[in-house]
């Protein structure tokens, strides 16, 4: 699809209905901007998975302690809420 779309004082723009439609993208969806020549490439970033979330905040754990039983209990619970949301738009 190729479509012309305006850009506004704030440096935004709207993507069609159709467009979002079919990439999936929602408000909040993250996209990746890529210069390519004289042009820009735009894609949805996929949300990471649970085990991505899982090892990141592993290794990251805290300054002060690492991460407990309760803390990834934690992380559990917020990304299956997240996912049920998602799942009733």
């Amino acid at each position: 699809m190729t479509t012309t779309v305006s850009v506004t004082h704030r440096g935004e723009m709207e993507l069609p209905k159709a467009f979002r439609r079919r990439n999936k993208i929602a408000p909040g969806t993250a996209l990746r901007v890529t210069e390519v020549g004289a042009g820009l490439y735009v894609t949805p970033l996929p949300e990471p998975s649970e085990r991505e979330l899982r090892e990141v905040i592993a290794a990251a754990g805290t300054l002060v302690r690492p991460q407990t039983i309760e803390d990834e209990a934690f992380v559990r619970s917020l990304v299956a809420e997240h996912r049920a949301g998602r799942r009733r738009r």
